[in-house]
């Protein structure tokens, strides 16, 4: 049995997570995993985690990609979609975003896609000469 720290309620232990250090159990935390997850919630401001993983990812800023969407008109640079097809931001439902398309080797931005063309283009990785092949062979048939 525990006493959490939040709701002063005394629970057993699988109430409360376990903490690790080095991926070693070495106790519990002092809150309940229900006053733990509250806090979380409470905390969480998903345009501030959209930044954080805009730059941890790709090295850009919210305002950035904001500014990339607005110069591309809010489409697709490849297809010219406003449709983004795929993930949404933030937890639970947050806005339809575009990938950002980057270079896996240098990892420049290109630009923003929707869900499909990014897809399309990971799937050859990258190589213009499937691209062309790919063209090519729409064009015969």
């Amino acid at each position: 049995m525990k006493t959490c720290k939040i709701c002063k309620k005394e629970k057993s232990l699988n109430e409360f997570y376990e903490t690790k250090r080095n991926g070693v159990a070495y106790g519990y935390h002092g809150k309940c995993k229900e006053c733990y997850v509250k806090k979380q919630q409470e905390n969480y401001d998903p345009l501030k985690k959209r930044n954080e993983n805009l730059k941890r990812c790709y090295g850009i800023t919210l305002n950035e990609y904001n500014e990339m969407l607005e110069k591309q008109n809010g489409k697709c640079a490849i297809c010219g979609t406003t449709e983004t097809k795929g993930r949404k931001s933030g937890r639970g439902g947050g806005a339809d975003v575009f990938a950002v398309d980057h270079c896996h080797d240098t990892g420049d931005v290109r630009g923003l896609l929707c869900h499909s063309c990014n897809r399309a283009l990971g799937l050859v990785g990258d190589n213009t000469q499937i691209l062309q092949s790919m063209i090519e062979y729409l064009q015969e048939h």
